[in-house]
Protein backbone atom coordinates (compact mmCIF):
# COMPACT_ATOMS: atom_id res chain seq x y z
CA UNK A 1 0.00 0.00 0.00
CA UNK A 2 3.00 2.16 0.73
CA UNK A 3 4.35 2.10 -3.14
CA UNK A 4 0.81 3.04 -4.29
CA UNK A 5 0.65 6.13 -2.38
CA UNK A 6 3.82 7.10 -3.30
CA UNK A 7 2.89 6.64 -7.28
CA UNK A 8 0.09 8.57 -6.82
CA UNK A 9 1.86 11.47 -5.22
CA UNK A 10 3.90 11.19 -8.28
CA UNK A 11 1.11 11.50 -10.42
CA UNK A 12 -0.42 14.46 -8.22
CA UNK A 13 2.83 16.30 -8.53
CA UNK A 14 3.14 15.38 -12.50
CA UNK A 15 -0.24 17.41 -13.33
CA UNK A 16 0.33 20.05 -11.19
CA UNK A 17 3.69 20.86 -13.24
CA UNK A 18 1.70 20.33 -15.94
CA UNK A 19 -1.26 22.84 -15.49
CA UNK A 20 1.06 25.34 -14.23
CA UNK A 21 3.04 24.84 -17.71
CA UNK A 22 -0.03 25.58 -19.71
CA UNK A 23 -1.51 28.90 -17.42
CA UNK A 24 2.52 30.18 -18.27
CA UNK A 25 1.69 28.89 -22.35
CA UNK A 26 -1.66 31.02 -22.25
CA UNK A 27 0.26 34.11 -20.61
CA UNK A 28 2.82 34.54 -23.28
CA UNK A 29 -0.07 34.41 -26.02
CA UNK A 30 -2.04 37.25 -24.47
CA UNK A 31 -4.51 35.00 -22.27
CA UNK A 32 -6.41 32.41 -23.00
CA UNK A 33 -8.54 33.82 -24.99
CA UNK A 34 -7.11 32.12 -28.20
CA UNK A 35 -6.36 35.82 -29.82
CA UNK A 36 -2.48 36.09 -30.06
CA UNK A 37 -1.50 39.83 -29.68
CA UNK A 38 1.33 39.69 -32.18
CA UNK A 39 0.03 39.06 -36.43
CA UNK A 40 2.81 37.51 -38.07
CA UNK A 41 3.82 40.10 -41.16
CA UNK A 42 5.80 38.79 -44.00
CA UNK A 43 9.22 40.36 -45.04
CA UNK A 44 10.70 40.30 -48.57
CA UNK A 45 14.55 41.03 -48.71
CA UNK A 46 16.32 41.96 -52.39
CA UNK A 47 20.00 40.95 -52.91
CA UNK A 48 21.67 42.88 -53.67
CA UNK A 49 20.37 45.84 -52.39
CA UNK A 50 23.35 48.18 -53.67
CA UNK A 51 24.74 47.44 -57.05
CA UNK A 52 26.30 49.10 -59.70
CA UNK A 53 24.85 48.01 -63.61
CA UNK A 54 26.75 49.00 -66.90
CA UNK A 55 24.53 49.85 -69.54
CA UNK A 56 23.92 46.58 -71.82
CA UNK A 57 24.98 44.19 -69.31
CA UNK A 58 22.19 42.25 -67.71
CA UNK A 59 22.29 41.84 -63.76
CA UNK A 60 19.98 39.70 -61.57
CA UNK A 61 18.22 40.44 -58.43
CA UNK A 62 17.35 37.53 -56.18
CA UNK A 63 14.18 37.40 -53.92
CA UNK A 64 14.36 36.25 -50.47
CA UNK A 65 11.59 35.72 -47.81
CA UNK A 66 8.22 37.16 -48.17
CA UNK A 67 5.38 34.34 -49.59
CA UNK A 68 4.51 35.87 -53.44
CA UNK A 69 3.97 36.41 -56.27
CA UNK A 70 5.84 39.77 -56.42
CA UNK A 71 5.61 42.80 -58.49
CA UNK A 72 8.74 44.83 -59.43
CA UNK A 73 8.41 48.18 -60.18
CA UNK A 74 11.41 51.05 -62.06
CA UNK A 75 11.33 54.59 -60.74
CA UNK A 76 12.92 55.04 -64.02
CA UNK A 77 11.71 53.08 -66.93
CA UNK A 78 13.56 54.45 -69.43
CA UNK A 79 17.22 53.47 -67.93
CA UNK A 80 16.30 50.66 -66.00
CA UNK A 81 12.90 48.49 -67.54
CA UNK A 82 11.62 45.63 -65.56
CA UNK A 83 8.76 43.52 -65.52
CA UNK A 84 6.51 44.03 -63.03
CA UNK A 85 5.18 40.31 -62.70
CA UNK A 86 8.01 38.75 -61.26
CA UNK A 87 8.82 35.11 -63.05
CA UNK A 88 9.78 33.25 -59.53
CA UNK A 89 12.63 35.04 -57.13
CA UNK A 90 14.70 36.49 -59.89
CA UNK A 91 14.56 39.61 -61.63
CA UNK A 92 16.34 40.62 -64.71
CA UNK A 93 17.49 43.86 -65.41
CA UNK A 94 19.17 45.10 -68.73
CA UNK A 95 20.06 48.68 -68.39
CA UNK A 96 19.79 51.17 -70.79
CA UNK A 97 22.80 53.68 -72.56
CA UNK A 98 23.58 56.65 -70.08
CA UNK A 99 25.99 59.75 -70.42
CA UNK A 100 26.08 60.04 -66.74
CA UNK A 101 25.64 57.59 -63.55
CA UNK A 102 21.91 57.68 -62.96
CA UNK A 103 20.49 56.25 -59.95
CA UNK A 104 16.90 53.76 -60.17
CA UNK A 105 15.53 52.62 -57.39
CA UNK A 106 13.87 49.16 -57.86
CA UNK A 107 10.66 48.18 -55.65
CA UNK A 108 9.54 44.94 -54.64
CA UNK A 109 5.85 44.21 -53.90
CA UNK A 110 5.13 41.37 -52.41
CA UNK A 111 1.49 40.21 -52.98
CA UNK A 112 0.60 36.99 -51.19
CA UNK A 113 0.69 38.40 -47.38
CA UNK A 114 -3.37 38.98 -46.66
CA UNK A 115 -1.77 42.34 -44.48
CA UNK A 116 -3.35 45.89 -45.26
CA UNK A 117 -0.06 47.24 -47.04
CA UNK A 118 1.56 44.71 -49.22
CA UNK A 119 5.50 44.23 -47.52
CA UNK A 120 8.17 46.19 -50.25
CA UNK A 121 11.76 45.93 -50.59
CA UNK A 122 14.02 48.48 -52.45
CA UNK A 123 17.05 48.40 -54.21
CA UNK A 124 19.26 51.23 -55.88
CA UNK A 125 20.64 50.64 -59.13
CA UNK A 126 23.45 52.79 -60.27
CA UNK A 127 23.48 52.37 -64.16
CA UNK A 128 26.75 53.81 -65.16
CA UNK A 129 28.16 53.69 -68.65
CA UNK A 130 29.63 50.48 -70.27
CA UNK A 131 33.43 51.46 -70.69
CA UNK A 132 34.40 47.98 -72.47
CA UNK A 133 30.31 47.53 -73.91
CA UNK A 134 30.92 43.56 -75.41
CA UNK A 135 34.42 43.85 -77.18
CA UNK A 136 36.00 40.73 -75.68
CA UNK A 137 37.28 38.19 -78.59
CA UNK A 138 38.94 35.18 -77.59
CA UNK A 139 41.15 34.25 -81.19
CA UNK A 140 43.29 30.49 -81.67
CA UNK A 141 46.33 31.84 -83.30
CA UNK A 142 46.55 28.73 -85.31
CA UNK A 143 43.07 27.21 -87.17
CA UNK A 144 44.46 23.26 -86.49
CA UNK A 145 40.99 23.32 -84.32
CA UNK A 146 38.94 25.52 -86.65
CA UNK A 147 37.63 28.48 -84.28
CA UNK A 148 38.00 26.41 -81.19
CA UNK A 149 41.57 26.52 -79.35
CA UNK A 150 43.74 23.17 -79.20
CA UNK A 151 45.52 21.60 -76.51
CA UNK A 152 48.42 22.99 -75.88
CA UNK A 153 48.46 25.35 -78.40
CA UNK A 154 47.60 29.22 -77.91
CA UNK A 155 44.86 32.34 -78.73
CA UNK A 156 44.80 35.63 -78.30
CA UNK A 157 42.39 37.51 -76.25
CA UNK A 158 41.66 41.00 -76.81
CA UNK A 159 38.77 43.89 -75.10
CA UNK A 160 38.63 47.49 -76.41
CA UNK A 161 37.75 50.62 -73.97
CA UNK A 162 35.34 52.60 -75.50
CA UNK A 163 36.43 56.08 -76.64
CA UNK A 164 33.33 57.76 -74.65
CA UNK A 165 35.28 57.07 -71.27
CA UNK A 166 37.78 59.37 -72.18
CA UNK A 167 41.31 58.74 -73.49
CA UNK A 168 41.44 55.00 -73.59
CA UNK A 169 45.38 54.83 -73.63
CA UNK A 170 46.87 53.41 -70.15
CA UNK A 171 43.78 52.08 -68.78
CA UNK A 172 44.19 49.39 -66.39
CA UNK A 173 42.31 45.83 -67.75
CA UNK A 174 42.66 42.83 -65.47
CA UNK A 175 42.33 39.74 -66.90
CA UNK A 176 41.42 36.39 -64.83
CA UNK A 177 41.52 32.59 -65.27
CA UNK A 178 38.26 30.90 -64.79
CA UNK A 179 39.04 27.09 -64.16
CA UNK A 180 42.64 25.30 -64.72
CA UNK A 181 42.65 24.48 -68.31
CA UNK A 182 44.70 27.31 -69.40
CA UNK A 183 47.08 29.95 -68.33
CA UNK A 184 48.11 33.63 -69.06
CA UNK A 185 51.43 33.93 -71.00
CA UNK A 186 53.47 37.02 -68.75
CA UNK A 187 56.69 38.28 -69.80
CA UNK A 188 58.45 37.62 -66.35
CA UNK A 189 60.85 34.82 -66.86
CA UNK A 190 60.27 33.90 -62.91
CA UNK A 191 56.55 33.38 -63.38
CA UNK A 192 56.23 33.01 -67.20
CA UNK A 193 52.47 31.79 -66.94
CA UNK A 194 49.59 33.21 -64.46
CA UNK A 195 46.55 33.17 -63.63
CA UNK A 196 45.91 37.00 -63.31
CA UNK A 197 47.55 39.34 -65.51
CA UNK A 198 47.09 43.32 -65.85
CA UNK A 199 47.74 45.12 -68.71
CA UNK A 200 47.52 48.54 -70.08
CA UNK A 201 45.49 49.59 -73.00
CA UNK A 202 47.03 51.06 -76.03
CA UNK A 203 46.48 54.24 -78.05
CA UNK A 204 43.20 52.52 -79.97
CA UNK A 205 41.85 51.65 -76.56
CA UNK A 206 43.17 47.43 -76.68
CA UNK A 207 44.46 45.58 -74.17
CA UNK A 208 45.42 41.72 -75.05
CA UNK A 209 47.05 38.67 -73.55
CA UNK A 210 48.17 35.50 -75.28
CA UNK A 211 46.35 32.22 -73.39
CA UNK A 212 47.95 29.34 -73.53
CA UNK A 213 45.69 25.92 -73.08
CA UNK A 214 47.78 22.85 -71.41
CA UNK A 215 49.29 19.90 -73.64
CA UNK A 216 46.57 17.75 -71.44
CA UNK A 217 43.10 19.39 -72.19
CA UNK A 218 40.30 17.77 -72.62
CA UNK A 219 37.55 18.77 -74.77
CA UNK A 220 35.48 21.54 -73.06
CA UNK A 221 34.14 24.50 -72.56
CA UNK A 222 36.20 27.73 -71.17
CA UNK A 223 35.85 31.10 -70.25
CA UNK A 224 38.00 34.26 -69.17
CA UNK A 225 37.01 37.17 -67.40
CA UNK A 226 38.08 40.49 -67.72
CA UNK A 227 37.42 43.40 -65.24
CA UNK A 228 38.25 47.53 -66.31
CA UNK A 229 39.69 48.29 -63.28
CA UNK A 230 38.86 52.11 -63.10
CA UNK A 231 34.87 51.30 -63.19
CA UNK A 232 35.07 47.72 -61.82
CA UNK A 233 32.91 46.62 -64.92
CA UNK A 234 33.72 42.66 -66.05
CA UNK A 235 33.35 40.86 -68.48
CA UNK A 236 33.04 36.93 -68.97
CA UNK A 237 34.07 35.55 -72.47
CA UNK A 238 33.42 32.11 -73.10
CA UNK A 239 35.55 29.79 -75.57
CA UNK A 240 36.13 26.03 -76.45
CA UNK A 241 39.15 23.93 -76.43
CA UNK A 242 39.27 21.07 -78.02
CA UNK A 243 41.48 17.78 -77.31
CA UNK A 244 44.04 17.79 -80.09
CA UNK A 245 44.15 14.50 -80.69
CA UNK A 246 44.22 15.00 -84.63
CA UNK A 247 42.28 12.30 -86.63
CA UNK A 248 41.57 15.03 -89.50
CA UNK A 249 43.94 12.26 -91.81
CA UNK A 250 41.68 9.47 -91.04
CA UNK A 251 38.24 11.06 -90.16
CA UNK A 252 35.73 13.22 -92.19
CA UNK A 253 32.47 14.66 -91.77
CA UNK A 254 30.02 15.63 -94.73
CA UNK A 255 29.43 18.39 -94.04
CA UNK A 256 32.13 19.52 -91.86
CA UNK A 257 30.92 23.20 -91.17
CA UNK A 258 26.90 23.94 -91.64
CA UNK A 259 25.21 27.59 -91.58
CA UNK A 260 21.61 28.72 -91.07
CA UNK A 261 20.33 32.32 -91.51
CA UNK A 262 16.61 33.20 -89.64
CA UNK A 263 14.17 34.80 -90.84
CA UNK A 264 14.13 38.10 -89.02
CA UNK A 265 16.36 39.90 -86.94
CA UNK A 266 17.22 38.99 -83.89
CA UNK A 267 15.65 35.51 -84.83
CA UNK A 268 17.70 32.09 -85.15
CA UNK A 269 16.67 28.40 -87.19
CA UNK A 270 13.95 26.72 -84.49
CA UNK A 271 13.70 22.86 -85.49
CA UNK A 272 15.71 22.66 -88.17
CA UNK A 273 17.33 19.29 -88.90
CA UNK A 274 21.19 18.60 -90.15
CA UNK A 275 22.53 15.58 -90.44
CA UNK A 276 26.01 14.77 -90.40
CA UNK A 277 28.11 11.82 -92.17
CA UNK A 278 31.16 10.47 -90.61
CA UNK A 279 33.80 7.92 -92.95
CA UNK A 280 37.17 6.92 -91.66
CA UNK A 281 38.22 5.70 -88.74
CA UNK A 282 37.05 3.13 -85.99
CA UNK A 283 33.69 2.86 -85.14
CA UNK A 284 31.92 3.66 -83.16
CA UNK A 285 32.03 6.84 -82.94
CA UNK A 286 31.42 9.26 -79.94
CA UNK A 287 29.84 12.92 -80.71
CA UNK A 288 29.41 15.69 -78.23
CA UNK A 289 28.95 19.18 -78.24
CA UNK A 290 30.28 22.07 -76.69
CA UNK A 291 26.46 23.76 -76.35
CA UNK A 292 24.51 20.67 -75.51
CA UNK A 293 21.48 22.78 -74.57
CA UNK A 294 21.79 25.25 -77.96
CA UNK A 295 20.84 21.75 -80.03
CA UNK A 296 19.19 19.01 -79.72
CA UNK A 297 21.44 15.70 -80.86
CA UNK A 298 20.30 12.94 -81.85
CA UNK A 299 22.53 9.60 -82.44
CA UNK A 300 25.29 10.73 -80.38
CA UNK A 301 26.62 7.56 -81.05
CA UNK A 302 27.48 6.30 -84.32
CA UNK A 303 27.99 2.56 -84.65
CA UNK A 304 28.80 2.27 -88.70
CA UNK A 305 30.98 3.74 -90.99
CA UNK A 306 29.12 6.12 -93.21
CA UNK A 307 26.47 6.77 -90.51
CA UNK A 308 25.44 9.78 -89.34
CA UNK A 309 23.95 11.84 -86.31
CA UNK A 310 21.52 14.33 -86.61
CA UNK A 311 21.35 18.33 -84.56
CA UNK A 312 17.92 19.96 -84.51
CA UNK A 313 18.09 23.79 -83.97
CA UNK A 314 15.85 25.00 -80.74
CA UNK A 315 16.09 28.80 -81.82
CA UNK A 316 19.44 29.06 -80.07
CA UNK A 317 21.75 31.91 -81.63
CA UNK A 318 25.29 30.14 -81.52
CA UNK A 319 28.37 30.74 -84.03
CA UNK A 320 30.18 28.20 -83.79
CA UNK A 321 28.58 25.39 -82.30
CA UNK A 322 31.31 23.07 -82.31
CA UNK A 323 30.94 18.91 -82.40
CA UNK A 324 33.38 16.65 -81.02
CA UNK A 325 33.28 13.36 -83.34
CA UNK A 326 35.87 10.67 -81.69
CA UNK A 327 36.45 7.19 -82.89
CA UNK A 328 37.00 3.67 -80.97
CA UNK A 329 40.77 4.39 -80.80
CA UNK A 330 40.21 8.02 -80.07
CA UNK A 331 41.42 9.94 -82.96
CA UNK A 332 39.52 13.46 -83.52
CA UNK A 333 37.83 15.58 -85.47
CA UNK A 334 35.23 18.34 -85.28
CA UNK A 335 32.10 19.91 -87.29
CA UNK A 336 30.32 23.08 -86.63
CA UNK A 337 26.80 24.71 -86.82
CA UNK A 338 26.68 28.48 -87.18
CA UNK A 339 22.96 28.84 -86.37
CA UNK A 340 22.84 32.71 -87.23
CA UNK A 341 20.15 35.64 -86.54
CA UNK A 342 18.48 36.80 -89.75
CA UNK A 343 18.66 40.35 -91.42
CA UNK A 344 14.83 41.02 -92.58
CA UNK A 345 13.13 43.58 -89.99
CA UNK A 346 10.33 41.23 -88.03
CA UNK A 347 6.29 41.95 -89.32
CA UNK A 348 4.81 44.96 -87.20
CA UNK A 349 2.83 42.86 -84.02
CA UNK A 350 -1.17 43.13 -84.98
CA UNK A 351 -3.03 45.43 -82.49
CA UNK A 352 -3.54 43.98 -79.04
CA UNK A 353 -7.03 43.30 -77.79
CA UNK A 354 -9.19 42.26 -74.96
CA UNK A 355 -12.69 40.52 -75.24
CA UNK A 356 -15.32 41.44 -73.24
CA UNK A 357 -13.97 45.04 -72.96
CA UNK A 358 -16.12 45.29 -70.08
CA UNK A 359 -18.05 43.55 -67.76
CA UNK A 360 -20.94 43.78 -64.84
CA UNK A 361 -22.20 41.84 -62.49
CA UNK A 362 -24.50 42.16 -59.41
CA UNK A 363 -22.39 40.80 -57.34
CA UNK A 364 -18.38 40.47 -57.50
CA UNK A 365 -18.11 38.97 -54.22
CA UNK A 366 -16.29 35.26 -54.82
CA UNK A 367 -16.51 35.84 -58.70
CA UNK A 368 -13.73 35.04 -61.23
CA UNK A 369 -13.70 37.25 -64.28
CA UNK A 370 -12.07 35.64 -67.75
CA UNK A 371 -10.94 38.26 -70.48
CA UNK A 372 -9.22 37.22 -73.45
CA UNK A 373 -6.28 38.81 -74.67
CA UNK A 374 -5.23 38.69 -78.77
CA UNK A 375 -2.59 40.67 -80.81
CA UNK A 376 0.08 42.10 -79.87
CA UNK A 377 3.24 40.19 -78.59
CA UNK A 378 3.38 37.64 -76.05
CA UNK A 379 3.59 36.97 -73.14
CA UNK A 380 1.28 39.23 -71.28
CA UNK A 381 1.06 40.76 -67.99
CA UNK A 382 -1.77 42.49 -66.29
CA UNK A 383 -2.60 45.23 -63.13
CA UNK A 384 -5.72 45.24 -61.29
CA UNK A 385 -6.76 49.00 -60.46
CA UNK A 386 -7.76 49.63 -57.17
CA UNK A 387 -7.68 46.06 -55.88
CA UNK A 388 -8.67 42.38 -57.20
CA UNK A 389 -5.82 39.44 -58.19
CA UNK A 390 -4.97 38.64 -61.99
CA UNK A 391 -3.83 35.58 -62.90
CA UNK A 392 -2.47 35.32 -66.72
CA UNK A 393 -2.59 31.72 -68.43
CA UNK A 394 -1.22 32.61 -72.46
CA UNK A 395 -3.48 34.31 -73.57
CA UNK A 396 -6.03 34.45 -70.70
CA UNK A 397 -6.68 36.36 -67.70
CA UNK A 398 -8.23 35.73 -64.24
CA UNK A 399 -9.58 38.57 -62.39
CA UNK A 400 -10.51 37.80 -58.72
CA UNK A 401 -10.82 39.01 -55.02
CA UNK A 402 -13.02 41.60 -56.24
CA UNK A 403 -16.06 42.59 -53.65
CA UNK A 404 -19.93 43.25 -54.44
CA UNK A 405 -20.64 47.36 -54.37
CA UNK A 406 -16.92 48.16 -54.50
CA UNK A 407 -17.65 50.05 -58.04
CA UNK A 408 -15.19 49.93 -61.02
CA UNK A 409 -12.11 47.90 -61.69
CA UNK A 410 -9.54 48.36 -64.11
CA UNK A 411 -7.75 45.29 -65.71
CA UNK A 412 -4.82 46.78 -67.74
CA UNK A 413 -2.89 44.50 -69.87
CA UNK A 414 0.33 45.06 -71.12
CA UNK A 415 2.51 42.71 -73.73
CA UNK A 416 6.09 42.21 -74.93
CA UNK A 417 6.71 44.41 -77.95
CA UNK A 418 9.11 47.31 -77.74
CA UNK A 419 7.69 50.07 -76.97
CA UNK A 420 5.10 47.64 -75.07
CA UNK A 421 1.27 47.72 -76.08
CA UNK A 422 -1.19 47.90 -73.66
CA UNK A 423 -5.54 47.43 -73.59
CA UNK A 424 -8.16 48.39 -70.73
CA UNK A 425 -10.83 46.51 -69.43
CA UNK A 426 -13.21 47.45 -66.63
CA UNK A 427 -15.53 45.44 -64.02
CA UNK A 428 -18.48 46.98 -62.56
CA UNK A 429 -19.76 45.66 -58.92
CA UNK A 430 -22.81 47.12 -58.21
Amino acid sequence: MTEIRHFAGWLRSLAGLAAVAGMLALSGCGGGSGAPNNVFKSTVTVQPDTAVAYSGQPMTLTLTGGTGPFRAFSSNSGVLPVTQDVAGRTVVLLPANVAADTDVTITIQDLGPLQPVAPTATAVITVRASPLGNSLTIVPTTDDCGTAVCSGQTALATVTVLGSQGNPQGRAVRFDVIGSAYSIVTNNPAQPLASTLTVLTDAAGKASVILLVNANAPTQFAQLRVTDVASGQQLVGNFTIVENTNGEAVLSIVPDTVTITGAFKGVCSNGFPIDYFIYGGTPPYRVSSTFPSAVTLVNSVVNTNGGSFRAITNGTCVSPLVFSIVDATGRQTTATLNNNPGTEEPPAPAPIAISPTSVSSAACTGKTFTFIVTGGTPGYSAIVNPSGTAVVTGNQVKVSGLTTGSGDTTVSVVDQSSPPMSIPATISCS
